[in-house]
Order: C-alpha cells, then sequence, then structure tokens
C-alpha cells in the first residue's frame, strides 16, 4: 500500500482536564497568523471553519503529481469542504456571508491537530522529525511513522514546505496547530465563526499499520493484521477518541456553541487488509455511540456524526473475506481513487486512499445533512 496520507515523492477513555481559559483565547488572536486577520472582512460575514486532514484538504494524489513541485492550494479546491461551503451558502441561516476558511493539512494527525501547546492539551514531542520521516531500513522495513510521541502540527508545511489553503502554521518562528489557528478564529470579532466541520484519526490509523508492518513484517499478513486488530482496539481507536473529545472540549471552553460535525471514517483498504472493515465500523461506532454520548453528559450538545462507511463501503460484509464482494468494490472504485489508472499501481491495492470528486460530493452531502440536523 502505497502513502496516501499527502506526503507523495514527486513524480509518482478518560477526558483529561483542558487548562486554558477565555484570557488565552484573546491571547492567541494576537499570537496566531489568525485566518481572521489574514482575511479581514466586512462585520456582516461569518465563517465556515473546517479542521482536519487531507479528505478536509481536498487532497487529490493525481493532482498533485500533475502540478508538483508547483503545487498551489487552488488546485485542490474540489473537497467536502467546498461543496458544503455552497450549501452553506443556499441556506437561509448563514446565507451568502459565509467564507471558507480552510485550516486542514495532508497528513495531519489528531495529535499534530492539537500541537504542543500544553494549554490547549498538548504535549512536547518525543519523537522527532527524523525519526517519524525515516527511510525504509532494516529495523523498520516500511520506514518511520508518525507515533503517538509526535505532537508537531503540519508537516506538510514544515518538512515537505508546501503551502496550505490558509497559509501556514508559523508565528514568530514558531509552530502553530489548527487547535491554536480555531481559537484564534472563534475569538474574532469581525467574522463570527457559524460553523466547524472536523475531520482526524486516518492518519493515526496509517501510522498504526506502517508500525505494524514494520514490527511483522517477518510474520507476513497474518501477523501484521493480528497486529493491527489487537492495537487499535486497546491503543489507537482510545486515542483517537481522546484526542477528538479534547479537542471539542477547548473549541467549547472558548465560546464556540454553533454546530460542529464530525465527518467518519471509511475503509479504502477494504481488499489490502482482511478483516479491516470491521476495525473501521467499530471505529465509527465508538465515535457516535461513546464519544457524542460522554459530550452530551458533559454539556456539549452541538456535534452531529456523518458517518460515509454505508455508502463508501456498501454491501461490507463484516467479518468475512470481502475478496469477492463486488459490491463493496464498486462502491470504493466510485468514491476513493483506489482504481484510479492514472495513480502508481492504478489497482485497488494500489490506488489513492483519498476520494473521487464524486466522493467528495457525498461527503459534502453527508456533512450537510448532519449540519441541518444540528441548525434547525
Amino acid at each position: 500500500m502505497s502513502a496516501m496520507n499527502g506526503f507523495v515523492v514527486a513524480p509518482r477513555t478518560n477526558r483529561r482536564a483542558i487548562g486554558c481559559c477565555m484570557a488565552l483565547a484573546l491571547a492567541l488572536s494576537a499570537f496566531v497568523f489568525a485566518p481572521a486577520a489574514a482575511h479581514a472582512q466586512a462585520p456582516s460575514t461569518t465563517t465556515y471553519l473546517a479542521l482536519g486532514d487531507s479528505i478536509s484538504f481536498g487532497y487529490s494524489e493525481e493532482r498533485f503529481n500533475i502540478h508538483f513541485p508547483t503545487d498551489s492550494p487552488s488546485y485542490f479546491e474540489e473537497g467536502f469542504a467546498n461543496y458544503f461551503t455552497k450549501d452553506l451558502v443556499k441556506g437561509s441561516e448563514v446565507g451568502k456571508s459565509i467564507r471558507l476558511v480552510n485550516d486542514a493539512c495532508p497528513g495531519e494527525t489528531s495529535n499534530g491537530l492539537i500541537g504542543e501547546n500544553a494549554e490547549l492539551g498538548g504535549e512536547t514531542s518525543t519523537e522527532s522529525i527524523a525519526e517519524v520521516e525515516a527511510p525504509p531500513s532494516e529495523s523498520q522495513p516500511f520506514g518511520g511513522f508518525q507515533g503517538l510521541g509526535d505532537w508537531h502540527p503540519c508537516k506538510y508545511t514544515f518538512v515537505n514546505h508546501l503551502p496550505l489553503h490558509n497559509g501556514g502554521y508559523v508565528s514568530g518562528g514558531k509552530e502553530v496547530s489548527q487547535l491554536e489557528e480555531a481559537v484564534a478564529s472563534i475569538g474574532s470579532k469581525v467574522s463570527p465563526v457559524k460553523a466547524i466541520t472536523i475531520n482526524i484519526g486516518s492518519n493515526d490509523e496509517l501510522a498504526g499499520i506502517t508500525q505494524c508492518k514494520d514490527e511483522h513484517a517477518k510474520e507476513g499478513l497474518p501477523g501484521i493484521i493480528k497486529c493491527i486488530k489487537e492495537s487499535s482496539e486497546t491503543v489507537l481507536v482510545p486515542h483517537i477518541l481522546k484526542n477528538i473529545g479534547d479537542i471539542i472540549g477547548v473549541i467549547d471552553h472558548v465560546g464556540y456553541t454553533g454546530p460542529i460535525v464530525l465527518l467518519g471514517f471509511y475503509n479504502p483498504d477494504a481488499f489490502v487488509l482482511p478483516g479491516s472493515d470491521a476495525l473501521q465500523e467499530g471505529t465509527n461506532t465508538a465515535v457516535e455511540h461513546e464519544l457524542l454520548p460522554e459530550l452530551a453528559e458533559k454539556g456539549i450538545t452541538n456535534v452531529a456524526y456523518a458517518n460515509p462507511f454505508p455508502i463508501f463501503n456498501k454491501g461490507a460484509q463484516t467479518g468475512t473475506s470481502p475478496q469477492n464482494n463486488k459490491v463493496e468494490l464498486k462502491s470504493i472504485c466510485k468514491y476513493t481513487e483506489m482504481c484510479n489508472p492514472n495513480d502508481p499501481g492504478g489497482e485497488v491495492d494500489e490506488g489513492d486512499i483519498h476520494p473521487t470528486v464524486t466522493g467528495y460530493k457525498v461527503l459534502g452531502k453527508l456533512v450537510n445533512e448532519a449540519y441541518l440536523s444540528l441548525a434547525h
């Protein structure tokens, strides 16, 4: 499986307390290279804030390779955030005043979205950029990975020096996370935030897969699959849920009360990793039926979940081998780039995990439906 988290080689569940306050939000508004300050609008405008990884960014490996090394963010404006913005413009509540501020970063993990700011629940990285970007070696045949000790934000910018939709995460020479950007945006009086979407966790999963491949390469696929299943259930999914809970906790604490839509997970690797459908469905179930009720118990009831799995993995047969499941294969090929002949490999086990334009439109529709369930 090729690396599809945005780093394409050219040319080819307890919650910890959130130690933040309203004063911090005001301080960050001055400190952060804030979207609101960078794109000053009339007071009548409002903001839709997109946080996440390459899915929110609108990434496509084919487009990346076509334009490398001059990959302008303008080449990636057919993501779900763009389609959702069009739906918001048509809506009566925010109307034509809404503007998209897309903070998303290809390759972002849930740690990276929070960053290293301890006041926002971040931690100092115990893994260096060199370690997580390490090339394949005898000890790590599949190379480095973004482990749980890596809290660096947005390596797409800092390592690959590639531009984002909303500038870059540097202020005064300091790396700034998406969560810090979000706090600054929420504090803006110029263009108040009226909608937030979050998608995060897929790159945590990819890192976990790489780790299992490195550690169990000699055992082959059975050992790798066993490792993925065990680590997913006991470490990875609880870690993702914890971080998402912390992210939403910070957003709530600094005063945002509008709709938040969490975009869930689909499984492009159903035919690569047997049994992974059940794991991905389990992740969606945990977010929707464990995390959201936990948030509601804390009074955070403005969160809705948009689950793409039933569409992207239509016909999935949980617990069985999908190798002959033509319905699921057809869905994966329609809604993701896994079967795109223009991508390296161009096969269902070699393609790009990101959505097709059709897939992004479906995600935008699902997000809009979730948003409307909160807004009305």
